[in-house]
């Protein structure tokens, strides 16, 4: 019975109740928005660094991420790429070699980070093509190619089919200085990334260093990035060696799963905000409708109706209101984001920040979830007051109020 009166109370004042769900409905889509358009980000934002060049794990020596020194180099790599070819979940992997050296042109020098690849195998493990300008990727057969970053080509005033020279220290301490030139040219969200990466093919670089040798495998698998351990769990299974640090690239970049997190966070801070101020307005129109039927709540105490069941519908009138206006609310944001997170929302003329300037949407089914409760509690408290209110009336009193 007490739910019944309760929902048919809801529509009594069709205009008030209107105006409370619009409200709870709009702030509800603004908050879930911001959820999405920041999860989105972080998402765009590690998605852009894992296909680019981190993976989702890799293998290094030990040592190496302190050192990087040709010393550093994966022993017996000969052996342990065969191994992980047999595994189904191992076999996208991509043995590297990486160098910190110097870039030239004739106007200008930068400091890079040179990574030397196997372009058929790096396919399976990063997507550097889907950033590409200009040009192509290792496609001719001519030897020395390089694939460089729009911010260094700009600031090396170059081209493609310009000349670079690479300078790097070599395995035997001596100075390596070669001229690559330039096939393809890359911008992503991040001009550091950009200004401080180049790729090229690790043949040459065995050729021109006359020893071969890797110092990086990395991996890629469906899901890896959101659950990266299942590949170190996997590579561990298989390979059995103390010499060898396996990492995740959360381990790798803890900064970047750091980044991830605290955006997940802030955007659960932002809809309590939100919320709290809505729970204001729920809790302002409850009020207002108890002093408009202190007649009413007065009668149907002096007739019977006990304290607790009064208490119970004026919470359960709130929980409707709130519930419909989250339903609706939910219903336009599902929408407006599925419509944004295949079109993009494109929000500055330019990246900023190492941001994409196309925002990307997107709101995993599970974080639904502790919405609703987050809804509810919100309802519910704001229920109390009035709720309370309603059951001190004096029934006396409350039959003679003519409001």
């Amino acid at each position: 019975m007490i739910t019944k009166i309760s929902w048919r109370n809801v529509w009594r004042n069709k205009l008030r109740s209107g105006i409370l769900i619009t409200s709870i409905a709009i702030g509800l889509l603004g908050g879930i928005f911001t959820m999405a358009m920041i999860n989105g980000m972080m998402e765009s934002k590690v998605e852009e660094t894992l296909i680019t060049e981190l993976g989702n794990a890799q293998i290094h020596k030990k040592g190496f991420e302190i050192n990087n020194s040709f010393k550093d180099s994966i022993p017996h790599y000969k052996t342990l790429l065969p191994i992980l070819e047999s595994d189904s979940i191992l076999k996208n992997h991509s043995a590297r070699v990486v160098i910190n050296g110097m870039g030239s042109s004739a106007n200008e020098s930068q400091g890079l980070k040179i990574i030397g690849i196997d372009p058929q195998q790096e396919k399976k493990v990063t997507n550097i093509e889907k950033f590409f300008v200009e040009g192509d990727y290792f496609e001719g057969k001519r030897k020395n190619q390089i694939v460089i970053g729009a911010s260094l080509a700009k600031k090396l005033k170059i081209k493609i089919r310009s000349k670079i020279v690479i300078a790097y220290m070599g395995p035997n301490n001596d100075m390596i200085n070669t001229a690559y030139r330039v096939v393809g040219i890359f911008s992503t969200s991040s001009p550091d990334f950009d200004k401080s990466v180049a790729f090229v093919q690790r043949k040459d670089i065995w050729r021109n260093t006359g020893e071969q040798f890797i110092h990086e495998i990395a991996f890629s698998s469906e899901n890896g990035g959101s659950a990266p351990e299942k590949i170190t769990q996997q590579i561990n299974q298989k390979i059995k060696d103390p010499d060898l640090n396996i990492q995740t690239w959360k381990e790798i970049t803890p900064e970047l799963a750091t980044l991830a997190e605290s955006g997940n966070a802030n955007s659960y801070i932002i809809l309590g905000i939100i919320l709290f101020a809505l729970g204001f307005g729920i809790l302002n129109s409850m009020t207002m409708a108890i002093f408009e039927r202190s007649r009413e709540l007065g009668v149907l105490m002096a007739v019977g109706l006990n304290r607790g069941k009064v208490f119970l519908m004026i919470v359960l009138e709130t929980i409707y209101l709130s519930m419909i206006g989250a339903a609706v609310g939910g219903i336009l944001v599902i929408g407006i984001i599925q419509y944004y997170g295949e079109h993009g929302l494109k929000y500055a003329e330019t990246n900023m920040g190492g941001f994409s300037n196309i925002l990307y949407p997107s709101l995993p089914a599970e974080s639904f979830i502790p919405l609703f409760f987050m809804v509810l509690i919100t309802a519910i408290v704001s229920a109390l007051p009035p709720a309370f209110r309603a059951i001190k009336l004096n029934p006396a009193e409350a039959v003679r109020y003519k409001g």
